[in-house]
């Protein structure tokens, strides 16, 4: 998201379903009352969000398991989708310092298995973007995903002014201390080892076992 917001043809959203999805699901975050009381919660008041932008046009960041409960899935066949996967060792990891039992609800997986074929099915494009190849080559990574876009590339989408911007959710005190903290993609370094899994909780080794198969699923449509 912070990439996108560096276009002047763009726009961006953060996470517009998260209040749907709180609302839905009953679920536990850190900031659930702040987004409740704040974000729109049905559909009809979210969709309106999109109509409002000022640039041609629109990023909407999304969690993929905010869609849950979500039946509509005609409101998004307009646009073109970009799903972003990340190795469930790290996703899990920082999922522990703010979510005690994370399931399989929290971390995606199922969802954004079950996208990728609901797109493919009805010709909505869909493009995989694995996150580790993201961070050890940006540039390459976002031209490539500028191209599926239709965008001309932008080079101001590698650097970004440290600190919080005006579109973060109000979640953003919770899960945002790193970008805050940066001023943009890092210089690509070597691969970065995977975190250590073997003190985790059997409860916790039981869910990677079950969502690192469909995470490689996904990973093989990223190329």
């Amino acid at each position: 998201m912070y990439s996108f917001a560096q276009r002047h043809d763009m726009s961006v959203m953060d996470e517009p379903l998260f209040g749907h999805f709180l609302k839905h699901t009953g679920v536990d975050r850190p900031s659930r009352e702040e987004v409740l009381a704040t974000m729109p919660l049905d559909r009809p008041a979210i969709l309106t969000q999109f109509d409002r932008p000022q640039t041609p046009h629109l990023f909407l960041k999304h969690m993929a398991n905010h869609t849950e409960g979500w039946d509509e899935v005609t409101d998004f066949t307009q646009h073109k989708q970009v799903l972003l996967t990340r190795n469930p060792a790290r996703v899990l990891a920082s999922y522990q310092q703010h979510i005690q039992s994370p399931t399989r609800l929290d971390v995606c997986y199922d969802h954004q298995w079950r996208l990728l074929n609901t797109f493919k099915t009805q010709g909505i494009p869909v493009l995989v973007v694995d996150s580790d190849a993201l961070v050890k080559d940006p540039e390459n990574q976002l031209k490539r995903l500028c191209t599926f876009l239709d965008l001309p590339w932008d080079a101001n989408m590698l650097h970004w002014e440290p600190g919080p911007r005006p579109e973060d959710g109000v979640w953003a005190q919770y899960w945002y201390q790193r970008v805050h903290a940066s001023a943009g993609w890092e210089e690509p370094t070597i691969d970065q080892p995977l975190p250590e899994t073997s003190d985790w909780s059997q409860d916790l080794q039981q869910l990677l076992a079950e969502v690192q198969p469909i995470f490689e699923r996904l990973q093989s449509h990223s190329y």
